[in-house]
């Protein structure tokens, strides 16, 4: 009796959320490398020194290359590990300038079409571009997903743990087709991403639900977690640092294998003088790959260095929920898992919608 209500239950809740399941995972496939594809995209974007001893310019004088507007603007500026790369000018509005870090010059917007086109799929794939509404539809499907797939393990319990009763059910075969096929593919890929699609669904289940994540941020961030540790003040050098070039300079010798350094503000400093900074070992994205940093630049020393367990629980918790959701908490490898899952959603999705069409609608001898 049980299982019949829950196969009643697993089909009708996957045939009114199925288009919303399958946009969450279209939209996921997209997005699973959305920073490396807008990096490919901008990648003949080159920076060349005007002579082979040009030194760095400061950020001050790199804004004011931009027009006012976008100079008011700035939220980040970010150089790179490559030394052709231009430095990354990035506003509030999220709208990116390219410079070159030696002359000043514009090297253009980057891919600006690119860069449109993944927002607008980030807000498809967080509310369906339509604010509360969409919010809540997705966070709907989300757990509904969640529902189904924990459902389906129990539709797919086999009676007797058997390798020739296993076997249609677990391997994925190509030679079958129409039901027979459809039937293998909806379970097979079901068994083999049962845990990264359900860790998905819950990683996004504690975003949409404001109850969970506060839930989380409490648990998550005292019982997982535990206490945070305080930021460290490294040595001081005795080497003078007065310049850009030579602030830089210390900052590349004190953090090797960095692959990006953003500048809050615009690298502005505060009236003391203070420049906050992030070293960026990943993408910009990954909180638990850099460090805060604070130049003191009237000393040119390094006064503060805070890393990702530096950050009070809470925080820590959520950037663990929010990376772990597109798999960068991973890094490459949990993005691929990531993308090969939303994939998997797919297939089942159309599987499952192909399931019960044959089963409502039934084809004539």
């Amino acid at each position: 009796m049980l299982r019949k209500i829950l196969f009643w239950s697993h089909l009708i809740i996957g045939l009114l959320t199925g288009v919303f399941i399958f946009l969450l995972c279209l939209t996921g496939a997209i997005l699973a490398f959305e920073l490396q594809i807008v990096d490919f995209a901008e990648r003949d974007t080159r920076a060349q020194p005007s002579s082979p001893t040009a030194e760095l310019l400061s950020p001050q004088t790199l804004l004011t290359k931009l027009d006012p507007q976008t100079a008011g603007a700035v939220q980040y500026a970010e150089w790179f590990s490559d030394p052709k790369m231009p430095v990354r000018i990035i506003t509030k509005n999220r709208s990116v300038a390219l410079l070159n870090p030696y002359t000043g010059t514009s090297l253009g917007y980057g891919a600006v079409s690119l860069r449109a086109f993944m927002r607008w799929v980030t807000n498809l794939h967080t509310d369906l571009t339509s604010g509360t509404i969409g919010l809540w539809l997705i966070a709907i499907a989300n757990t509904a997903f969640a529902f189904l797939i924990l459902s389906g393990l129990w539709l797919w319990w086999p009676r007797q743990w058997r390798w020739k009763a296993l076997r249609n059910s677990v391997a994925i075969r190509f030679d079958v087709k129409g039901k027979a096929r459809d039937w293998n593919w909806h379970n097979a890929l079901g068994f083999w991403f049962l845990i990264p699609l359900l860790f998905i669904c819950l990683t996004g289940f504690v975003m949409s639900f404001r109850f969970a994540d506060q839930w989380w941020r409490s648990f998550g961030g005292t019982q997982v977690l535990g206490p945070s540790i305080p930021p460290k003040k490294p040595l001081a050098s005795s080497e003078p640092a007065t310049t850009w070039p030579a602030w830089m300079h210390r900052i590349q010798n004190q953090y090797p294998g960095w692959r990006s350094i953003q500048l809050q503000n615009g690298g502005r400093p505060n009236p003391n003088g203070i420049i906050a900074l992030g070293v960026k070992y990943g993408t910009w994205r990954q909180t638990t790959r850099s460090l805060d940093i604070k130049f003191d630049t009237h000393s040119g020393q390094i006064i503060e260095e805070r890393g990702w367990s530096s950050g009070d629980g809470s925080g820590r918790a959520r950037s663990i929920v929010r990376l772990g959701h597109t798999g960068e908490f991973f890094g490459n490898w949990g993005q691929l898992v990531g993308l090969l899952s939303c994939l998997a959603g797919l297939v089942l999705v159309y599987t499952g919608f192909a399931l019960s069409w044959r089963r409502f609608f039934p084809a004539k001898a």
